[in-house]
C-alpha cells in the first residue's frame, strides 16, 4: 500500500469525485481509477459503491480514509521530527479570515520575509468554517480563524494569539446611549451571520431581546464600518487593541454584551504536518504582534 494511493483516496473523499482528485494530483482520471482498483485488490475489499457513471465511498472506503489520514499524519509528523533543527524554509500555505489579513498578519509576514529569505507564504482568505475545512482536507497547512464553536478533533489543535472585544460602532458624535437604545435609534449594518463571529452576535442579540432593523449585511469589517461612518446605521464588530485606538478617532464605541462579548483568534492546524516549524514561527510572531501571552 503506497502513501500516494492513500493521499489520492483522501482527496477523493474530500473533493467528492475521481475527476477532482485527478486534477489535484495532475493525473488523468483513468490513472486515479487504476490506483483505486489496485488499492481495492491489495486490501481485498471494495472501497466504492458504483452508481451508474458515478461512485461514492462505501463503509469500507470511509474506514480506510479515516485510518489512512492517521497514517499520513504520522508520516508527515515523522518528516517534521527528522528535519534539521531550526530549519525555516519552504512554502507555507496559510488561510486567514479577512480581519486578520488587514490586521496583524501583514507586519508579521514582513518581518518573517526579512528574517527568513528561504520562507515563502501563500495566503488564502475565507471565513473561519471554510478555512477549518480546508485544513482538515489538507489544502492548507494552517488557518488563522476565530475560535471554533465545536470540540477540536483529536489530531488537530487550535491555539489562541489574540482576543477581540465586541463594540457597537455608531457614527461619531452619537449621543451616549445603552445598546438597546442604539438599536432602537439606528438601523443595523450586520456582520455576516454565517460567520462564527456573526453567530456570536446573533446569540447575544437574542439573549438581550433586541430585534434590529437590518439594512445591509457584509462579510467585511472594513465595509461595515465605512457604512457606519457614512451615517447609514450601526454595526457590532470585534476590535483588537490597534483597531480600537483607530476606531475611537472616527466612531462612538459602546461595549456590546453583558459581560462584554469577546472573540478569540488563533491558529487551527494538524498536530503533525511537514511545515510545523513554519506555522510555529508564524504563531509566535502573531503573539508578539498582538501582545498576547501564548498558552503553553
Amino acid at each position: 500500500m503506497s502513501l500516494r494511493s492513500l493521499r489520492i483516496l483522501a482527496a477523493i473523499a474530500s473533493k467528492g469525485t475521481f475527476a477532482a482528485a485527478a486534477e489535484q494530483f495532475h493525473l488523468t482520471q483513468s490513472a486515479v481509477s487504476l490506483q483505486m482498483k489496485n488499492l481495492e485488490e491489495e486490501l481485498g475489499v471494495p472501497l466504492f459503491e458504483r452508481l451508474g457513471r458515478g461512485t461514492k465511498l462505501n463503509l469500507n472506503g470511509k474506514l480506510v480514509v479515516e485510518r489512512g489520514r492517521e497514517i499520513l499524519d504520522l508520516y508527515d509528523g515523522m518528516k517534521t521530527e527528522l528535519s534539521p533543527s531550526g530549519a525555516i524554509k519552504g512554502v507555507l500555505t496559510l488561510g486567514a479570515v479577512p480581519t486578520v489579513i488587514t490586521g496583524a498578519l501583514p507586519p508579521v509576514l514582513g518581518r518573517l520575509r526579512r528574517d527568513h529569505e528561504d520562507m515563502q507564504v501563500r495566503v488564502v482568505s475565507s471565513l473561519s468554517a471554510e478555512l477549518a475545512r480546508q485544513v482538515e482536507e489538507g489544502d492548507l497547512d494552517a488557518a488563522l480563524t476565530t475560535e471554533p464553536p465545536f470540540s477540536i478533533p483529536e489530531h488537530y489543535q487550535w491555539r489562541v494569539y489574540d482576543e477581540e472585544p465586541f463594540f457597537v460602532v455608531a457614527p461619531k458624535g452619537a449621543t451616549p446611549a445603552t445598546v438597546a437604545e442604539l438599536f432602537s435609534t439606528y438601523p443595523f449594518v450586520r456582520f455576516d451571520r454565517t460567520a462564527w463571529a456573526g453567530a456570536l452576535v446573533d446569540g447575544q442579540l437574542l439573549a438581550q431581546g433586541i430585534r434590529p432593523r437590518e439594512v445591509m449585511e457584509f462579510d467585511s469589517l472594513e465595509a461595515a464600518m465605512s457604512l457606519v461612518q457614512e451615517g447609514l446605521g450601526i454595526a457590532v464588530v470585534p476590535l483588537n487593541r490597534r483597531r480600537f485606538k483607530e476606531a475611537q478617532r472616527h466612531f462612538t464605541l459602546t461595549p456590546f454584551g453583558a459581560p462584554q462579548l469577546v472573540r478569540r483568534v488563533g491558529m487551527y492546524q494538524k498536530r503533525r504536518h511537514p511545515r510545523l516549524a513554519l506555522t510555529h514561527l508564524v504563531l509566535e510572531e502573531l503573539c508578539r504582534e498582538c501582545g498576547y501571552i501564548k498558552n503553553t
